[in-house]
């Protein structure tokens, strides 16, 4: 049985119990003079838009004993840029009447170790169900106004980090707060973002939303049928922000195939078929590509019929394994 761990209380307490879940474990790499100047331009904004995650580190800092200036310029100005397959299907798609929303996280073989399962419980929050390689800022998961997000990277964008709010501490937020796609699409379109993402978001009542965002501008594009994501942009106006000399084969093939299998299957459509369709080659998006010397590999999965507190979840890659439901 995956384990599943559990935070629960103020963000203070629940900071306390991620220090002693990581202390000893959490290994944090330099922090450069450059990214002390990053992070300390950024930290007005986390103090403006999620005052509480910075208690929550603090408190993770003290009782973890890692130097709170290390820990602050590793969660809030992460470097990480996992690519990822997400989709999000209206009720009226599935066979059980309810939304369904399913993600594909793609990143670095060596991490599928520390894919970690996290039951979130903040006081005056919404409890949450939700997945990260690292503590305090999540990659996606479902709360309990059953409010799904995930996030993909755009490794293509050419610009540069701009002080704002980083796309895991976004996820976390969205998640711990909000109950509707509307309410963390205008929340998403307030804050300043540090680099390029493709926010997807899923609600209960079938709203369906991808969030283009970048530190120049964000573009919200609702759907009522289905919605994709993959690790580039749809939008015409956010297309100028791409280098067009970027390698898109891998992300335009991964997102046509999804689309093509959404459009072919069309209505009453299955958990164990949208299973398939993660883990399969050829025409499925399970992902195992070598980049400049990495395998980048889908190293977890996991589906949501948003209505049910429960996600189907598969550690490691899904063409090797078998998803799991647990309940939040």
């Amino acid at each position: 049985m995956m384990e599943v761990h559990r935070l629960s209380g103020t963000y203070r307490e629940i900071g306390l119990q991620e220090g002693v879940l990581f202390r000893g474990r959490l290994h944090l790499p330099p922090i450069s003079d450059e990214k002390i100047e990053f992070t300390s331009k950024c930290i007005p904004y986390y103090e403006r838009y999620t005052p509480e995650i910075l208690e929550e580190i603090e408190e993770f800092s003290r009782r973890a004993d890692l130097p709170s200036l290390l820990l602050e310029g590793f969660l809030l100005t992460l470097g990480l840029e996992p690519c990822c397959t997400v989709f999000a299907l209206s009720p009226e798609r599935t066979l059980y009447g309810l939304p369904l929303f399913a993600r594909n996280y793609d990143w670095d073989r060596g991490f599928e170790r520390f894919f970690t399962v996290f039951r979130t419980e903040p006081e005056g929050g919404l409890v949450s169900l939700s997945f990260s390689d690292h503590p305090v800022g999540r990659y996606g998961g479902v709360n309990e106004a059953d409010l799904a997000v995930a996030v993909t990277a755009i490794p293509a964008y050419r610009g540069c980090p701009s002080p704002g709010i980083r796309m895991n501490i976004a996820v976390r937020w969205l998640l711990d707060r909000l109950r509707t796609t509307e309410e963390a699409c205008d929340w998403l379109l307030e804050i300043p973002h540090q680099w390029a993402h493709n926010f997807l978001i899923a609600d209960r009542h079938g709203t369906l939303a991808r969030v283009e965002a970048s530190p120049e501008g964000v573009v919200v594009h609702y759907s009522e049928d289905f919605i994709v994501a993959t690790n580039h942009y749809l939008d015409e106006g956010m297309g100028g922000l791409l280098d067009p000399h970027h390698d898109f084969v891998d992300t335009y093939r991964r997102y046509r195939i999804v689309e093509e299998w959404i459009r072919e299957r069309g209505i009453d459509v299955e958990v164990g078929e949208v299973m398939n369709l993660l883990r399969g080659h050829g025409e499925g998006v399970c992902s195992h590509i070598e980049v400049e010397g990495r395998e980048i590999a889908t190293i977890w999965s996991w589906i949501a019929l948003l209505g049910e507190r429960k996600v189907y979840v598969c550690k490691g890659s899904p063409c090797r394994g078998d998803y799991e439901p647990i309940e939040f």
